[in-house]
Order: C-alpha cells, then sequence, then structure tokens
C-alpha cells in the first residue's frame, strides 16, 4: 500500500516535463519595433510613437503652444531600418507630407484664413511606418519653423526620439 501511495505521487511530477516551477520552459521575447520619445518641455513639438508587431505609427505633436498657425519640417528617420508607409491627418485643416529622399519626410501644415491658431496642444501629424531591417535609430527634425496667426515666428523646442528593430 505505501509503494502506491509513493508511486501515486512521485508520477505526475515526473510528466510535468521538468525545469523550475517559477520560470517558464520558453521564456518569451518581444519582437518588433519599440520607439521612445525626448520628453518635451513647454512650447514644444514632440514624438510618441505606438507600434504593433512591424508597423511603427509617430504622432508629431505640439505641446503647450499658443496660437501655433502652421508649421514646416523636415523628419529624418532611419531609412536602413523603416520605410515610410502614410501620413495621417492631425489638428491642421491643411496638411502636406511628402518623401524627400532616402529618411527625408517634408511636413506643412497649416490653418486657413483668419482663425486662430492652435493653443495648447494636439496632433500635426501622424506617419506609419513598416520595419524593414534590424537595428537602432533616431527621428529628428530639421529645418523646423513655427507661425502664429501674424505670421510671426514662434521659439518653440522640437524633440526627436529613437528606434529599436527586432524582427
Amino acid at each position: 500500500m505505501a509503494a502506491t501511495v509513493f508511486a501515486t505521487m512521485v508520477l505526475p511530477a515526473c510528466e510535468s516535463g521538468g525545469g523550475s516551477p517559477t520560470a517558464p520552459a520558453n521564456p518569451v521575447t518581444a519582437r518588433g519595433v519599440a520607439f521612445s520619445p525626448a520628453t518635451p518641455d513647454d512650447a514644444a513639438i514632440a514624438l510618441r510613437g505606438s507600434a504593433s508587431g512591424s508597423t511603427l505609427e509617430i504622432e508629431v505633436y505640439a505641446v503647450g503652444v499658443d496660437d501655433l498657425y502652421g508649421v514646416s519640417f523636415e523628419l529624418r528617420f532611419p531609412a536602413d531600418l523603416l520605410r515610410y508607409e502614410s501620413p495621417g491627418p492631425g489638428v491642421f485643416p491643411s496638411l502636406e507630407a511628402r518623401e524627400a529622399g532616402a529618411g527625408r519626410l517634408l511636413v506643412g501644415a497649416t490653418h486657413l484664413g483668419p482663425v486662430a491658431g492652435l493653443s495648447g496642444g494636439g496632433a500635426i501629424l501622424v506617419a506609419r511606418f513598416t520595419a524593414i531591417a534590424n537595428g537602432n535609430g533616431r527621428f529628428d527634425f530639421s529645418g523646423e519653423e513655427a507661425f502664429d496667426s501674424f505670421g510671426d515666428r514662434l521659439a518653440l523646442n522640437w524633440h526627436g526620439g529613437t528606434v529599436v528593430v527586432d524582427l
């Protein structure tokens, strides 16, 4: 009888496949795309990103602005890691975004007519990218300009970010 009880208690433990009861048998490694934005301060244009699998959506947004009527800039991205797919609109009624060579996206956005500019914050553009290779890279701004509803230049800080691709 004692041998039967012992065998009944030991057999289920042997069938579990061994290993530690607290560690998974096959550890899961996160793969895909990860974006890390720089932290914006007062009166800034910045980036934030969301990723799903090999797709990365970068939102260019304004924070802490007063009467932002229009912007123009070049968004530089790592073309060896990401392929630009398409733009998505933000709060400005007029938006132009086009690729101007490898890793360069030219963007212009403005309000139209005699209206006040954006105050507070909001999305300027959402750009979609597809990961094409593994590695690390940067998103940066170049040639950036911002104007108020009187046509005067606004002094804003512009913040990029970094991307890591692991396909």
